[in-house]
């Protein structure tokens, strides 16, 4: 319940700073969507607005920040009329273009107004609206100049991503100067982006297997851009992770050792230092998570490795083989029109040899072949059965083995201790059968079925059985009347305990209590 209203409070808390980051994007929308379909009758509604927005505030970036220059409508005009006819390819004529040009100006600066953005509000429970503009004017002097604003020029920055460089690295660092400074609240945040960027990464890594599995050029492609970007950066990332991991130690020890130092008459002190210890807390679980998170990155991108190079020398094989699709021929001739292509095709048909002839070689052989006089039947021996194994009895016994397994562990420990949790149960399992055995799908298996009944009395299910698992406990207690015999015990589930497995699992805890036929544990 506190992971949820931890959730929402996120959802909401940050919906504004989204909302105030995503309004710059709204006019470049607006703009590339139907601007010139209603000018000209729509002859031009073929050019590109989006193409032309980024060429402006481009052209408005270089003069104003770049160059330090006021920009007028004749040099906005001059760079329009030579962009439309190198670029786009517009043979206009000079009365043409400059009402285009003008047009195209005015839906840029939205004829003088503000675009409106508007946005809900969950923490003020109202509609907010923003305004937004791309390009504004000014008078300096005598002469109305342009120039564009802080909105249109972040908006400008942030589609062009930098891929040679690592997100995470980037983050980590603004990570160590966050910590450094102390902003444990601003440092929580950038780990939280760090693990949305991993698990982008992950995204990506199952869609390149996709890719190469689909199309081999355009996976190799892929995955040639995914090892550049993300594979090339792991041991830098994973040095970063350590050492922030030690910044947000003593963090914490910091913060432990400021609470135990306040006064207990200055209440006030002790609790900020108690916020500033959950804080602290909190991101040392969540980098943590991201730790972990990209470890498992990591191993999946050593994967791929290993897919890609199977793919690529499966594909290498297939390409050798003399092979001719059908589909394929009949896919590029219908997508290339092509008549030629289709006659080629079919004429080969029209004109087959259907009738079949002997060569005299082939005569003579037949003629010239003695059969034996008597054929030899097969002997078929007396009294002999083959017994066949099918797949799901060989997997019905594994099950069946390694339930037998599970039980005797969880009865011998019920019968020694009286309770315990799963935690300790694991445990058991592992210093019996190596830490693999919680690698087992049969084990998980096992705690489903397990978990179908809060109360196991192993007499009664001697006598009567209702699920699959007390068909299994019948099974193994065959032959075994008197060593269990008496033994009744209760789960207790506790879904507010998650149990992390080295495989990275995490599953409830459980409690298993004896209710007759164990020792006394008082």
């Amino acid at each position: 319940m506190s992971q949820e209203f931890t959730l929402m409070g996120d959802i909401i808390r940050d919906h504004g700073e989204r909302m105030q980051n995503m309004k710059r994007y709204y006019p470049f929308f607006r703009l590339a969507k139907n601007s010139l379909e209603a000018y000209g009758d729509g002859q031009f509604k073929d050019l590109d607005m989006g193409l032309i927005v980024m060429a402006v505030l481009r052209f408005f970036i270089e003069e104003n920040q770049f160059k330090e220059n006021s920009v007028t409508y004749p040099m906005y005009e001059k760079f329009m009329a030579s962009f439309l006819r190198r670029e786009c390819d517009c043979k206009l004529s000079a009365d043409e273009a400059k009402e285009l040009i003008q047009y195209i100006f005015d839906k840029l600066c939205n004829d003088g107004r503000p675009f409106i953005y508007t946005w809900y509000d969950p923490v003020k429970k109202v509609n907010v609206q923003e305004r937004v503009k791309y390009i504004d004017s000014r008078f300096d002097g005598d002469t109305l100049v342009y120039f564009i604003t802080g909105d249109a020029i972040e908006f400008y920055l942030d589609t062009k991503e930098v891929k040679d460089e690592s997100k995470i690295t980037t983050e980590q660092l603004l990570l160590e100067k966050m910590l450094r400074m102390n902003n444990i609240a601003g440092a929580l945040d950038v780990v939280r982006r760090i693990n949305g960027e991993v698990g982008r990464l992950m995204v990506r890594r199952d869609e390149v297997v996709r890719l190469l599995a689909q199309n081999i050029f355009a996976g190799t492609k892929a995955l040639d851009e995914f090892s550049q970007s993300v594979l090339s950066w792991f041991k830098e990332e994973q040095n970063l992770f350590t050492s922030n991991k030690d910044l947000v130690d003593q963090a914490m020890i910091q913060a432990e050792n400021d609470r135990q130092k306040s006064p207990v008459s200055q209440g006030k002190a002790m609790e900020e230092a108690a916020y500033t210890l959950e804080d602290v807390y909190l991101l040392d679980q969540e980098l943590k998570r991201a730790m972990r998170r990209h470890g498992q990155l990591l191993s999946a991108c050593t994967d791929l490795c290993r897919q890609a190079d199977a793919m690529i020398e499966k594909a290498k094989i297939s390409r050798l083989r003399n092979v001719f699709s059908f589909d394929d021929f009949f896919e590029r001739v219908t997508s290339n029109d092509c008549v030629e292509g289709l006659e080629a095709f079919v004429k080969p048909l029209l004109g087959m040899n259907l009738h079949k002839t002997l060569n005299l070689y082939q005569l003579d052989k037949l003629l010239d072949d003695k059969p034996e006089e008597e054929e030899t039947g097969e002997r078929v021996g007396k009294g002999v059965e083959e017994n066949y194994v099918y797949s799901d009895e060989v997997v019905l016994h594994r099950i069946e083995n390694n339930f037998n397994i599970f039980l005797k562990v969880l009865f011998e420990q019920l019968t020694l201790k009286g309770q315990f949790d799963l935690k300790y149960l694991n445990h058991m399992y592992e210093m019996k059968f190596t830490e693999d055995v919680l690698k087992n799908s049969d084990y998980f298996s096992f705690l489903i079925h397990l978990c179908q009944k809060k109360h196991y009395d192993l007499d009664h299910i001697r006598r009567h059985q209702d699920t699959f698992l007390e068909g299994a406990m019948t099974a193994y207690l065959n032959g075994k009347e008197h060593m269990w015999e008496g033994l009744a015990f209760d789960l207790e589930f506790i879904p507010q305990e998650i149990l992390t497995l080295k495989t990275g699992v995490q599953i409830s805890n459980i409690r298993f209590q004896v209710t007759k036929g164990g020792r006394d544990h008082g």
